[in-house]
């Protein structure tokens, strides 16, 4: 049986209008063959980014703010990129939500522009992911998905108080291969609920867009 990695490329967009204060991602998927899985390092920083993941969840942000900042400086010295990038986005939003943005400039400045900018102007307000989710293409799309060409699922979803994701609600014209490994991606996923007058709510309307590509010796282009 072949190996299938697929290598997650995160494109935080915030839709606009109607959206705001709404949790709004895109995702691109791409799914190459002959590899190994890289679940081991996923599950190494999901243990290693509990404790300030938990804090996030609980409210506690600048505790949450000092424990990325730990775990940035730990993950810069493994030289783990992936644990770099995961600690920046959560100092990051731990830092906007505890009003810190002085006190860790220095930690920041070591962060990837590609991972920091796009968060820059997201509403106070609005959901967060807490752990990103890990999409894992059905094999029988794998089997039949034609390579180069892009297949995509756009989902809109509630996040309750608890952050909680429910209520999926799919694109009618997406392919059905892909809306399981969307659902269940997103369903495991860890959000910070949304905040209204310091206290969490119920957000609906969320949307996240996942563009799947299969890449067998053919471009795929993740902006299409």
């Amino acid at each position: 049986m072949k190996l299938w990695r697929c290598s997650l490329i995160l494109l935080l967009s915030a839709f606009s209008g109607a959206l705001q204060a709404q949790l709004a991602e895109r995702f691109t998927v791409i799914s190459s063959p002959g590899q190994a899985p890289v679940t081991e390092n996923e599950a190494y920083l999901s243990e290693q980014c509990a404790p300030a993941d938990l804090l996030m969840f609980q409210g506690c942000f600048g505790e949450a703010a000092a424990a990325y900042n730990v775990q940035l400086e730990k993950f810069i010295k493994e030289g783990n990129q992936a644990g770099i990038d995961r600690a920046c986005t959560g100092l990051y939003r731990a830092q906007l939500l505890s009003k810190t943005t002085v006190l860790y400039a220095d930690s920041l400045a070591k962060c990837r522009p590609e991972i920091i900018d796009p968060l820059l102007g997201k509403a106070d307000g609005e959901p967060m992911f807490i752990t990103h989710p890990v999409f894992e293409p059905d094999p029988q799309w794998l089997g039949s998905a034609i390579p180069g060409v892009n297949y995509k699922v756009t989902v809109q979803f509630d996040i309750d108080e608890f952050g909680r994701a429910d209520n999926f609600d799919f694109n009618a014209d997406d392919k059905n291969l892909l809306r399981y490994p969307v659902f269940q991606a997103l369903k495991n996923t860890r959000y910070l609920p949304g905040v209204e007058d310091g206290k969490p709510v119920k957000k609906s309307k969320n949307v996240v867009e996942v563009v799947f590509c299969l890449d067998r010796g053919s471009t795929c282009v993740g902006n299409k």
